[in-house]
């Protein structure tokens, strides 16, 4: 439930010119709320405003003195995913993204507040309105092994997933092996939507698919496992008319992060979750 007193808006006498929105991160099970784990979700300064850093570093500090009170012991600004309770997809994408390396004033403002970076983001995407397959000797080695089956799996295990991330259209692309049938890796997607319950639905309108997750079973190391997947997961989208493009936010930790990389998906945008402990003393941010 959405507490109003957690968006703070900032005024000069009568002038708005920003606001501060936080909130807290699921517990581990997902039925909850943890109100140790604060988040400043979105910080928005007006950039004619003349004091955009002053006005930023007050609206962090009013961000910080809410969660507090309310027993957070550990800050992040930005949402790291998969615990953004807010703005999910605010950048496109299916996955918040943090501070954008971009937004310049806003990085400023959180290394000047003393956080520092949780985790890295690449915002990458890959455009499906001229694809055209390409079969490489690495792929075609797996069809006589694999057999990749794509479907529309439930939107929400949790009650965390049904508030934040349920609406839209989920599947996933897993892989077996043709012998035993035992699945060795998935790949989940999802695709929003207004109004339609169906891919079938969506005729004579664009859409744009997020890749959520990767999971390779620890036995199966193989990177070309992984491309393969990706690549029919990508040819299926592709035939899919109304999706033109597929996105995903991932952490320079993610085992997505160097595939995409490889096969060629573009970088529009990097960013930064930030975090910092209550009452951490101030040390070097990390970002670049």
């Amino acid at each position: 439930m959405q507490d109003h007193q957690s968006i703070m808006l900032a005024f000069d006498e009568k002038r708005p010119v920003g606001y501060v929105h936080t909130a807290f991160a699921p517990t581990q099970d997902g039925y909850s709320f943890d109100p140790a784990v604060g988040q400043i979700c979105f910080l928005c300064v007006d950039p004619e405003y003349f004091d955009v850093a002053g006005a930023a570093a007050v609206l962090i500090r009013a961000g910080e003195e809410y969660l507090i009170a309310r027993g957070a012991q550990k800050i992040f600004g930005g949402s790291p995913s998969p615990s953004a309770p807010f703005y999910t997809g605010f950048y496109s994408g299916g996955e918040a993204v943090g501070i954008l390396h971009a937004d310049k004033t806003m990085i400023d403002a959180f290394q000047g507040a003393h956080y520092c970076v949780h985790q890295k983001t690449s915002w990458f995407y890959f455009d499906l309105r001229n694809y055209s397959s390409s079969i490489t000797a690495e792929v075609a080695g797996y069809y006589d092994e694999l057999q990749v089956e794509i479907y529309e799996v439930p939107a929400a295990k949790t009650w965390w997933e049904g508030c934040s991330l349920a609406h839209g259209i989920w599947f996933d692309a897993t892989a077996s092996l043709i012998q035993t049938h035992r699945p060795i890796a998935r790949m989940r997607t999802r695709i929003t939507y207004p109004d339609t319950g169906s891919i079938l639905a969506m005729y004579g309108r664009t859409w744009h698919a997020s890749l959520m997750e990767l999971r390779v079973h620890p036995d199966f190391t193989d990177e070309g496992i992984k491309r393969y997947l990706l690549s029919e997961l990508v040819h299926y989208l592709a035939l899919q008319n109304q999706i033109v493009q597929i996105e995903a936010h991932v952490s320079e930790d993610s085992p997505l992060f160097s595939l995409l990389h490889k096969q060629g998906w573009q970088v529009r945008g990097t960013g930064s979750v930030f975090v910092k402990n209550v009452d951490q003393p101030p040390h070097d941010s990390g970002v670049p």
